[in-house]
């Protein structure tokens, strides 16, 4: 990874310049904040376009920060941080460093993204991805079609709060495509399908595989730490008290589809 700054300080003489010291200053590593719903894999998700608050609740104390849009650099206090004289290309490459671990919050400040926990070790200079889901906000109007509900959990009935959602969608052939999405504080969610094809002239509508995974104990009030959750069982749309790994849901592009459990208001879910 490229340093952070390099700096040289100079006195200029009559027909030349003397370069006295050399502030060398190289980046540990950079957290990058990625769209979740923007792809399938991680590798070729979006960074959100604009920077996040960040609260840190593990750091170290000689590690420094610089937000930008997508991303967070941090870098170490170096131990020699000025050089004599000009500094030799051995001294301005990037030196292995040790390992360390921040952890702590991230925000949204205009909510167009849930909040996340975080835990992540850095050092390597590779960086290092966080990934969190647009809000019902972030969301918004979808051309391409959405799927949407409201989740609670059976028995309870409390909201399926930070709950995630994933949807497999069969496309022609054996190719399929994922969509996701993230419940807000109250369960309810809007997955996009923002990159659904049109539906080939020989079918009606593509058949999607709705899976969710939960915390029974995460309420609205706290950070979720999506690390933490399990996959939970759905309660089908066709039979009272049958839940299922997965549900069976038709999807047409560009239609809003309300996803409920049988003669419910809502999707119901259990811990599988």
């Amino acid at each position: 990874m490229a340093e952070a700054e390099d700096t040289v300080s100079e006195l200029a003489e009559a027909n030349s310049v003397r370069v006295l010291e050399t502030n060398v200053l190289h980046a540990s590593d950079v957290i990058y904040w990625l769209d979740g719903a923007s792809a399938e894999n991680e590798a070729d998700m979006q960074r959100i376009p604009y920077p996040l608050q960040v609260r840190f609740t593990q750091k170290p104390r000689d590690v420094n920060v610089l937000h930008g849009s997508g991303r967070t650099a941090l870098w170490r206090n170096p131990e020699q941080p000025m050089i004599a004289g000009r500094a030799t290309e051995a001294e301005r490459t990037r030196p292995a460093m040790p390992d360390f671990t921040v952890a702590g919050e991230v925000h949204d400040p205009f909510g167009r993204f849930n909040p996340g926990l975080f835990s992540v070790t850095l050092g390597a200079g590779n960086g290092v991805a966080v990934v969190l889901y647009p809000s019902l906000l972030g969301t918004g109007t979808v051309l391409a079609g959405v799927l949407q509900g409201s989740l609670q959990f059976a028995g309870s009935g409390l909201p399926a709060a930070w709950a995630l959602l994933e949807l497999e969608v069969a496309l022609t052939g054996s190719e399929t495509l994922t969509f996701r999405a993230q419940a807000d504080a109250h369960g309810d969610f809007r997955l996009a399908l923002r990159r659904l094809p049109p539906l080939p002239e020989s079918i009606t509508a593509y058949t999607g595989l709705l899976r969710v995974t939960a915390d029974v104990d995460a309420n609205g009030s706290t950070v979720p730490d999506i690390g933490t959750f399990v996959a939970m069982d759905l309660e089908s749309s066709t039979s009272a008290g049958d839940f299922l790994a997965q549900l069976n849901v038709q999807i047409q592009p560009g239609e809003t589809i309300r996803v409920n459990s049988f003669n419910k208001n809502h999707l119901s879910i259990q811990t599988a």
